[in-house]
């Protein structure tokens, strides 16, 4: 089982087996594998109860109204009344519907989710099927968004902003990416000037914890027609290190880069992880200025050679 809770939520867990959850404010979002026999999986409201044994789901919650949003199998929904007693009434929502539930109005019909909720509960759900998998899922850019997987940010940086010589730009595109939806990340930078020069790409870590993780895994690949670095300088960071190594062979394809943790020099400690770095140099870019695509980054505990 699985529990994601939105920021500013409110949510307090009475009982572990059986799962009971209050949330008073704000959203959670729960997946299950099938319990066994004698277990359940309950989440109050203000104004709702929901349960089930093996699904996934979303509650949403504030003091006088919950809506209940299905993603797959079904959702047994109560209303609860001011004293907070369960209604005797119940109401099954089915895969891919929302229901309402307001104070001192009936239940709403249900109704079919929204796109912006579906989209939402798929970007969740590949996050789960990756720590099924052994791995931490931080970015596959499957949302047009300046936040990753881990719901930190992200974004290109430049030290010298007042220099017209060099510049990093990210954006998203639709046309360079690993598998057939989402976007991949366009990197597009410049280190050709007269002053020393770098700049390049982060993704903020969130302060998880890498202890049990033994490789760093991205997608990469170069712009044929812009030109492109056939190398890389990347860097991990915690709080107080900064680990740093070189990737060299990219090509006009899309190759995954499979980077044992420990090779990178300055760090040995991956608790509370920071960031992710990029960094194009005019000392090591084989290239000065030019294109360069990433996509899936993750980090695994065991992982097949790159591509």
């Amino acid at each position: 089982k699985a529990v994601k809770l939105a920021e500013n939520s409110r949510l307090e867990f009475r009982e572990i087996n059986p799962a009971y959850l209050n949330l008073s404010r704000g959203k959670v979002s729960v997946t299950l594998t099938k319990l066994e026999p004698k277990s359940s999986f309950t989440v109050k409201t203000p104004t709702a109860i929901s349960g089930a044994r093996g699904t996934a789901w979303s509650t949403e919650a504030s003091d006088n109204r919950t809506k209940i949003c299905v993603f797959e199998s079904d959702v047994l929904v109560r209303g609860v009344d001011a004293a907070g007693k369960p209604n005797t009434k119940k109401y099954i929502t089915g895969e891919g519907m929302e229901r309402e539930i307001e104070r001192g109005k009936p239940v709403s019909e249900a109704k079919k989710i929204s796109e912006s909720n579906m989209q939402d509960w798929q970007y969740w759900d590949k996050s789960i099927s990756f720590l099924r998998e052994g791995k931490v899922l931080v970015d596959d850019f499957s949302k047009k968004e300046n936040f990753n997987n881990l719901n930190g940010p992200l974004g290109s940086w430049n030290v010298f902003y007042s220099d017209p010589n060099q510049q990093c730009k990210d954006e998203f595109t639709e046309l360079e990416r690993v598998g057939d939806s989402g976007y991949g990340l366009k990197l597009t930078y410049d280190v050709e000037s007269p002053f020393s020069a770098y700049n390049g790409f982060f993704t903020s870590l969130m302060g998880i914890d890498l202890t049990d993780y033994k490789y760093l895994v991205f997608s990469v690949k170069g712009d044929k027609k812009a030109g492109f670095t056939t190398t890389l300088n990347i860097e991990l960071k915690n709080k107080n290190q900064i680990g740093r190594m070189y990737v060299e062979g990219i090509t006009e394809e899309w190759k995954k880069m499979v980077v044992p943790l420990g090779q990178f020099v300055g760090i040995n400690d991956f608790r509370d992880m920071k960031e992710f770095v990029i960094v194009f140099s005019d000392i090591n870019t084989t290239k000065k200025e030019g294109v360069v695509y990433v996509d899936d980054i993750y980090f695994a505990k065991s992982e097949a050679p790159g591509q």
